[in-house]
């Protein structure tokens, strides 16, 4: 509006001036038509007491005057609407593009996805857009700083722009994620192999102020729908990221009708599992712990089952995310640990229980007042439970997680870290963290005996944990010959399918929680 009305008065500065110039012309060409110079001159020559030629002189001076002031208006008017224009081109492009990066918002991101056409033209494909989103970016703020953190988010930013070929589009979505709509001329093909590459480029360290930090990217992509609303895209997107994230780190995921239906029936089981939690259907399950030196049983894994009314007996695999999710894991857990201490209570007081601890779960400041109050109200003692932590629950928070070891040490509570080998800096981790005991992943030991370099790794870490003296759990025994392996290398404890597998804890008396299968380099497992 406010440019209208400096148009309007531009355009009426510049007629004034037509005018008045006009009208000059005018009446110059009627005075030298008419000799009206000369008779002016002879009438002002028999008047003079009527001063005419000061008169004419006052009036052509104004005329001058006012030219010179509609001609400085004009310019004014005109400096200033450019300088509008120019202030709205950059509001336009601030509210379309992205401070920190510069590159196009999601509000950009949007309007693009809205004109693409509802078919594509004959030789042009389907359009594809993928959502990328960095895998270890919080750590990277929460040790570094957001300055640092901005500071690596532009540099994925030009890394973006410099893979992406001419005619794609590239926005940042806000915080750690980012998305591509690859240009029409383009293959699903391609949008995989651009994807993939992305995945692997950004996995490498990135520099800043001599620090090096790993991300890492999982990416979602989809290919939009003739006439499928902006929303839509970005929604199937965002499907098959999770997807993605789900598989683990640094994966790629397509959408497809199948995420759809999943999702409908994850949503379902979150409702499922809000009752569940009410209720008494997540129950615990008890796998043997066994002194593979002896055969001798030594305790328990608990384990989380779903005894679901209408899909049967459920693995955590199946709802522990949905649990994290819905803000529940913490209740979960509490609530096995609960069963599990009050069905173990009375057996032989040297079994002891271990139970996994989720990372979202560990990282809750209620965790150490609310495992007291589990043990002193059923009366399970201290040193008989352990519990598993994995390296995500502690890369985010050293010192949380150090206070908060120390205070279940401190309360007689031994900790294990879970599935050592598979993260990046478990090393450290043994070194800064006061652990009672490692337990080698299943994925080094199941299938063992047809793969050196697992040998070689799981002999590592048991030589690792001698020399920090450090005791060791070795899950995943499901042959003998594992099982031989793992005795020649002198590991101390172990579980697995061999010895048996995870029970209810109802009935469940100790002296006969295994099964009597014969193990050939021993007697039948047993109580010591």
């Amino acid at each position: 509006m406010g440019d209208v009305r400096q148009m309007s008065e531009l355009w009426k500065t510049r007629l004034t001036y037509l005018g008045i110039a006009l009208t000059t012309l005018a009446t110059f060409l009627l005075s030298a038509e008419f000799d009206a110079l000369e008779w002016f001159y002879e009438y002002s020559r028999a008047h003079e007491d009527w001063n005419l030629d000061e008169i004419l002189v006052l009036v052509l001076n104004l005329v001058l005057g006012l030219l010179v002031a509609l001609l400085v208006r004009s310019r004014q008017l005109r400096r200033a609407m450019r300088a509008r224009r120019i202030a709205e081109k950059q509001a336009n492009r601030m509210a379309r593009h992205d401070v920190l990066t510069g590159l196009a918002n999601r509000r950009a991101l949007q309007d693009r996805l809205n004109k693409i056409d509802a078919a594509p033209e004959a030789g042009q494909h389907a359009t594809v857009l993928m959502i990328l989103d960095l895998d270890r970016f919080k750590p990277v703020n929460d040790l570094h700083g957001h300055i640092f953190g901005d500071a690596i988010l532009y540099q994925v930013a030009q890394h973006l722009r410099k893979a992406i070929e001419k005619d794609d589009f590239v926005a940042r979505l806000g915080g750690d994620e980012f998305a591509l709509i690859l240009a029409p001329d383009r293959t699903p093909e391609d949008a995989e192999r651009l994807a993939r590459r992305l995945v692997g480029s950004l996995s490498r360290p990135f520099h800043h102020e001599g620090i090096s930090v790993s991300i890492g990217a999982s990416i979602g992509l989809s290919v939009v729908a003739p006439g499928a609303a902006a929303e839509t895209a970005l929604k199937r997107s965002d499907q098959a990221l999770y997807a993605a994230k789900r598989d683990g780190r640094g994966q790629v995921a397509w959408y497809d009708a199948d995420l759809d239906a999943k999702a409908h029936e994850r949503a379902q089981l979150e409702g499922d599992l809000r009752e569940a939690l009410r209720g008494d259907q997540i129950i615990p399950f008890f796998q043997p712990i066994v002194d593979i030196r002896s055969g001798r049983l030594r305790g328990f894994e608990v384990l989380a089952r779903w005894q679901h009314p209408d899909h049967g007996l459920l693995g955590p695999d199946l709802f522990i995310g949905i649990a994290e999710d819905i803000g529940a894991i913490s209740r979960l857990g509490i609530g096995i640990l609960r069963q599990a201490c009050a069905i173990a209570a009375d057996w032989d007081p040297s079994l002891k229980l271990s139970v996994n601890i989720s990372p979202q779960q560990f990282k809750d400041l209620n965790l150490v007042p609310d495992i007291k109050t589990v043990l002193q109200e059923t009366g399970f003692p201290p040193h008989r439970l352990e519990l598993e932590i994995t390296e995500s629950a502690i890369i985010d928070d050293l010192d949380m997680a150090r206070r908060s070891i120390d205070g279940l040490r401190d309360f007689g509570i031994s900790i294990a870290l879970d599935d050592f080998g598979t993260g990046f800096s478990s090393l450290a981790y043994l070194r800064q963290l006061p652990f009672d005991r490692i337990k080698i992943d299943r994925s080094f030991v199941t299938g063992m005996e047809e793969s050196p370099s697992n040998q070689k790794i799981v002999s590592g870490i048991l030589a690792l944990a001698r020399g920090l003296e450090l005791s060791v759990t070795a899950e995943g025994i499901e042959t003998q010959s594992e099982l031989s392996y793992l005795l020649s290398l002198d590991c101390p404890l172990g579980q697995g399918y061999l010895f048996d597998k995870p029970m209810p804890g109802e009935g469940l008396p100790p002296d006969a929680a295994l099964s009597s299968k014969e193990v050939s380099y021993r007697q039948p497992v047993s109580v010591s």
